[in-house]
C-alpha cells in the first residue's frame, strides 16, 4: 500500500485523470493476486469515445475472467448517488455483471449485480499528498484484503432453478448486446483499406451483413445494428445453454471445440455457434467468458427435478427479464402445455372420427407440421400422446410408436433462440420415453415458413452447398414443395401491420402463377377498406396452412386438418369475411372454441395465456373429401369464471359433444352462434345506413387526451415552435416522451 501511495502521488503531479492511477491500481491488484497464487492478469480494454460499456480492465485469474475493474479519476464519487448522467448510464449496464470493482484510487466499491455496493473500502490518507504514508483504515488491512480476495476469487453460484437461470443470464446478455453494438461502431470507424497494408478485419460487420436474414425474423422498423446485436447475443447464449444441457463442458474451452461437440447431436445450433464465434478475437472472447462460466454452473437436472416443465416458459421468462419491449413486439407468448395437450387431444379425436385414422396421430398415414413451433410445445405433446396411447397395449409398444412417429413429425422455426429451446425440450421428451429415437430422427428445421420454396433459400446464401445449415434449409424447402401434410397444428405469431413479412403468401411468386395466396381471403370491392386487417402474421400462417393441407396435393389427397390458436378477430371482423368464406367453401366441418368470451382484457384469473389481453380462440377445420356444401361450423365458449373451470370445460369437449352451438351458415357470416328467435331476420344497421367511416385516425398520440386543457397546451406548443426540426419531432407519429407534455 505504501508503494501504491508513492506511485500515485508521483503520477498525480503530472495529471489527475483516471489514467494517472491506472498502472498503480493494476499493479496493486495483481500483487495481491500473486500472493494468493491466482496468476492474475489485467487486460486493458480499448475505449470508444462514445462507449457506454467497456470497463477499463477485464480481470483474469487462474485462466478465467473473474471480474471487471472500472477506474474513475481521484475525487470522483463512485457510488450511484454521486454518478454523473454518463457515469450512471454506464453503471446501469455494468451493474448487470456479477462482479465489478469500481475504484478512484482512494475508494473501492465492489458490486455484485445489485443497486448498491456489496462492500466499500476507503483508504486513510490523500492520494495527492500522503505518498508512502497512504494506508488502510485497519492496522492489518483485513477489510481491504477481504475485498480484493472476494473480487479476485469470484465463482459463479450453482444454478438450480429457472428463476436463477433467467436472472443470471439475462443481465449478462444485456451487457453483451451493448458490447456487440460498440464493436460494430468501432469497426465502422476503421477504414476499409489502408495504403500498403492489409484490410482492417471487421468480423462483426461481416457477420451482421451475412446473418441479417437468419437472425432477423422481422425488422419491425428497428435499427439493424441493434437487431443484430440482440439476436447474436441470444443465439450465443442459448447455443451454450443447449451445450450445457447436453453435458458438453464449457469452462476454459475454445468455442470451436464446444461447437464441434454440440454438432454431434444438434447439428444446426452447433454449426451456428461455430460460425458466430470462429472470427471472434481473444479480446472479445473475454467478454463472453463470464456468460460462459455462468451457464457452465447450470445444473439442469436439479432444475428439472424442481420443475419438470422447466423448458415451457424458459424463453418467454428470459425475454421478460432481458427485454420486455422485445417480447411484446415479437408476440412471444408460448402455449401453456395444458392448453396444447387439450388441442392435441381434440385434433386426435377429429383424425379418428372424420378422417378414419383410427389410431389418431399414431396412424402411419398422418404427417404433422407445426409451422411456427416456437419452443416445441405441440410436437412434445404429440410425442407424449402417441406414446401414452400405444403403451396401453404394453410398455414395449411405447418406444416403437415414437420411432414410427419421428419421421412424420415436422417443425419450422425461424428464431434461433426459440429453436434451441425447442431442441432442449423435445430431446427431454424423447428421453422420457422408452425409445431409441434421437432428436435427429425428427424433421426440425431452422427455416422461414412463409418464404417461397420454389426459389433458392435466402437464409444461408453466404455458405457453400453441402453446409449443414444449407442442407437443413434445402430439406425444409422440399417439405414445403412436395410433402403431403395431414395435420397442421400451431400457435402462429400474431403481429398486426406486418405488411411485407408474408413472403409469397402475401406477394405471390415471380413467374408462373403470380397471384398471392392471400388473395383468396379477400372479397375486394366495398370490403377492401377493411381488409388491411389481413396484414397480420397469424393470417399469413392460416393461408399457408390451408393451402398446404387442403389445396397443394388435391389431385392426390384433399383430406386434412388445420388446428390453430390465435387472436379471435377473424371470428367476426368485417375484414375477415373473405377468410370465413374460403374456410366454409373449402372445408367440411369446423369447430370454434372461444377462449375469451369475456372480450378484450379478460380478468387475469380467467386467462389461459396470462400475459395476453386480446380475446383468443382455437379453430379446428377439417376437409374429409370433395364436398360442395358449405362447411358445418360449431361454436363453444369456455365461459368459466376461473382458468381451472375453463380447462375443465375444454377437457369435456369432443367433436360431437352436446355443448356445441351452430354458427350462422351464410358464406360471409361471423363464426359466432346463430341468433335464437327472429333477430337474424332484422335488417343490419349497415343496410339502413350504408355510409361508414373509420373515425379519426391521426396515427399520432399527441392528439389524444382525456381533457381539453392538455390538448390545447399541446397544440399551442406545436404551433408556437419556430425550429423546423423540433416541430417535426413534436408532430411525429412517435414523438419523444417529453414532446407530448
Amino acid at each position: 500500500m505504501s508503494d501504491f501511495g508513492a506511485e500515485c502521488r508521483k503520477r498525480l503531479r503530472v495529471s489527475d485523470t483516471e489514467a494517472s492511477i491506472s498502472l498503480p491500481v493494476a499493479k496493486l491488484v495483481e500483487t495481491f493476486g500473486e500472493r494468493w497464487k491466482l496468476s492474475p492478469r489485467l487486460h486493458p480494454e480499448y475505449r470508444l469515445p462514445e462507449a457506454r460499456v467497456r470497463p477499463d480492465y477485464a480481470v483474469e485469474t487462474s485462466g478465467r475472467i473473474t471480474g471487471f475493474l472500472e477506474l474513475k479519476a481521484p475525487g470522483h464519487d463512485i457510488t450511484p448517488d454521486g454518478f454523473t448522467k454518463r457515469d450512471r448510464e454506464q453503471w446501469e449496464l455494468m451493474r448487470r455483471l456479477p462482479n465489478v470493482l469500481y475504484c478512484n484510487g482512494h475508494t473501492w466499491c465492489l458490486y455484485r449485480g445489485g443497486p448498491r455496493p456489496l462492500r466499500i473500502i476507503r483508504l486513510d490518507g490523500d492520494l495527492y499528498r500522503s505518498g508512502s504514508r497512504l494506508c488502510t483504515s485497519e492496522v492489518d488491512g483485513t477489510a481491504f484484503r477481504d475485498l480484493l480476495r472476494e473480487f479476485l476469487g469470484w465463482q459463479p453460484q450453482r444454478i438450480i432453478t429457472v428463476g436463477q437461470l433467467v436472472t443470471s443470464i439475462a443481465p449478462l446478455c444485456q451487457y453483451l448486446r451493448e458490447e456487440v453494438l460498440e464493436q460494430l461502431a468501432l469497426e465502422r470507424r476503421a477504414p476499409d483499406l489502408t495504403h500498403g497494408r492489409r484490410a482492417v478485419p471487421k468480423p462483426f460487420s461481416a457477420l451482421a451483413h451475412h446473418w441479417s436474414k437468419v437472425l432477423f425474423p422481422s425488422t419491425d422498423g428497428q435499427d439493424p445494428d441493434h437487431l443484430f446485436a440482440d439476436r447474436y447475443t441470444q443465439t450465443i447464449a442459448f447455443a451454450l445453454l443447449l451445450a450445457r444441457i447436453e453435458n458438453v463442458p464449457l469452462a476454459n474451452r475454445d468455442f470451436v471445440d464446444v461447437a464441434h461437440e454440440l454438432k454431434a447431436e444438434n447439428t444446426v445450433m452447433g454449426r451456428a455457434l461455430q460460425l458466430l464465434t470462429e472470427t471472434v478475437d481473444a479480446e472479445f472472447a473475454r467478454r463472453i467468458d463470464t456468460l460462459v462460466q455462468v451457464i457452465d454452473a447450470v445444473d439442469w437436472e436439479a432444475i428439472r427435478a424442481r420443475n419438470p416443465d422447466a423448458h415451457v416458459h424458459l424463453y418467454e421468462d428470459f425475454l421478460q427479464e432481458y427485454d420486455r419491449d422485445l417480447r411484446k413486439r415479437s408476440g412471444t407468448y408460448y402455449t401453456p402445455p395444458r392448453l396444447a395437450r387439450e388441442m392435441v387431444r381434440f385434433t386426435d379425436a377429429v383424425l379418428r372420427t372424420r378422417l378414419g385414422c383410427l389410431e389418431g396421430f399414431a396412424d402411419k398415414q398422418v404427417t404433422i407440421v407445426d409451422p411456427a413451433m416456437g419452443t416445441g410445445t405441440f410436437l412434445s405433446e404429440i410425442i407424449d400422446r402417441v406414446a401414452e396411447e400405444r403403451s396401453r397395449r404394453g410398455d414395449g409398444f411405447r418406444g416403437e410408436a415414437v420411432e414410427q412417429l419421428a419421421g412424420r413429425l415436422i417443425g419450422f422455426e425461424r428464431q434461433m433462440a426459440a429453436y434451441a429451446v425447442a431442441q432442449m425440450r423435445i430431446t427431454q421428451t424423447l428421453r422420457e420415453q422408452d425409445t431409441d429415437t434421437q432428436l435427429g430422427d425428427l424433421r426440425l428445421h431452422l427455416a422461414d415458413t412463409l418464404a417461397d420454396p420454389y426459389e433458392r433459400a435466402t437464409l444461408f446464401t453466404f455458405l457453400p452447398d453441402g453446409d449443414p445449415l444449407v442442407e437443413n434449409t434445402r430439406k425444409a424447402d422440399w417439405i414445403k414443395r412436395e410433402q403431403k401434410v395431414t395435420v397442421m397444428i400451431s400457435n402462429p405469431p400474431d403481429r398486426e401491420r406486418a405488411e411485407g413479412e408474408g413472403g409469397w403468401v402475401e406477394k405471390g411468386r415471380e413467374g408462373g402463377d403470380k397471384a398471392a395466396l392471400l388473395d383468396d381471403f379477400r372479397l375486394g370491392g366495398r370490403n377492401a377498406t377493411n381488409e388491411n386487417k389481413l396484414k397480420n402474421l397469424y393470417v399469413y400462417f392460416w393461408r399457408w396452412a390451408a393451402f398446404k393441407v387442403f389445396e397443394q396435393h388435391r389431385s392426390e389427397s384433399d383430406r386434412g386438418i388445420v388446428a390453430f390458436i390465435s387472436t379471435a378477430g377473424f371470428l367476426s371482423g368485417p375484414g375477415f369475411q373473405g377468410m370465413r368464406k374460403y374456410l366454409r367453401e373449402t372445408c367440411s366441418e369446423g369447430w370454434i372454441i372461444d377462449l375469451s368470451p369475456e372480450g378484450i382484457q379478460p380478468p387475469m384469473r380467467t386467462r389461459l395465456f396470462e400475459g395476453v389481453q386480446q380475446p383468443l380462440a382455437i379453430a379446428v377445420f377439417v376437409r374429409s373429401g370433395a364436398d360442395n356444401e358449405l362447411a358445418r361450423i360449431r361454436y363453444a365458449a369456455l365461459d368459466g369464471s376461473t382458468r381451472e373451470e375453463k380447462y375443465a370445460q375444454f377437457e369435456a369437449l369432443g367433436p360431437d359433444s352436446d355443448q356445441w352451438r351452430s354458427v350462422r351458415q351464410s358464406a360471409h357470416a361471423p363464426f359466432t352462434p346463430a341468433a335464437q328467435g327472429a333477430w337474424d331476420t332484422y335488417p343490419a344497421m349497415n343496410d339502413l345506413l350504408p355510409w361508414t367511416v373509420p373515425g379519426m385516425l391521426p396515427k399520432r398520440t399527441w392528439v389524444y387526451s382525456p381533457d381539453s386543457d392538455t390538448l390545447r397546451s399541446r397544440w399551442r406548443r406545436l404551433t408556437a415552435e419556430t425550429d423546423i426540426a423540433e416541430k417535426r419531432a413534436l408532430f411525429s407519429p412517435d414523438p419523444p416522451a417529453d414532446a407530448c407534455g
